[in-house]
């Protein structure tokens, strides 16, 4: 008999606990209809919204990530490793603008290189190097850092030469300049 009291005791106990003005009583909608109407209405604003923010960040980047060409002029020479010539010569007139083909760090200033001329190298992001001879002018230093557009120099009467590396192995600058 005591454990049907405590059993009946324990009942009530909790039937009072419902009926107490302290409880709180929270409805869950669980129709599947409604939840799932919502829920792709939301999915597909939020993805759609998602979409829209990438292509516009890809167009911005292909722009602002594009490589530029350092001066103006005709390519007279393309980048050949059977010829032996790893760079781009272009037909330049004397006193033209070299211009840094991306943003970077210029690692070299000099003509200790006869064939070259006065000669810059620019370090890029990534491993790659750039390289701008037969100078006449230079207008930066070693250790400058430069942004992509920059006059770095002048070119000279003899055609621009122009060479790409990743790290330290040559590469066609014609794939990356625009």
């Amino acid at each position: 008999m005591p454990v049907k009291f405590l059993a009946l005791e324990f009942i009530l106990l909790l039937m009072t606990g419902c009926f107490s003005s302290q409880q709180e009583v929270i409805i869950v909608e669980k129709s599947i209809n409604l939840q799932n109407i919502s829920q792709q209405k939301l999915t597909n604003n939020s993805s759609n919204t998602k979409k829209r923010k990438e292509k516009t960040t890809k167009k911005i980047n292909k722009k602002t990530n594009r490589w530029s060409i350092p001066v103006k002029g005709n390519i007279s020479k393309t980048f050949s490793t059977k010829n032996k010539h790893l760079g781009l010569t272009f037909d330049t007139k004397i006193g033209q603008n070299v211009r840094a083909i991306r943003d970077g760090e210029v690692v070299y200033v000099g003509n200790k290189m006869k064939s070259h001329g006065k000669m810059i190298i620019i370090r890029h992001p990534f491993g790659f190097y750039s390289s701008y001879t037969q100078n006449k002018d230079l207008i930066v230093e070693n250790g400058d850092t430069v942004t992509k557009g920059q006059i770095i120099a002048i070119t000279n009467k003899i055609p621009f030469y122009f060479e790409m590396k990743k790290f330290k192995q040559p590469i066609n600058p014609i794939k990356y300049l625009k």
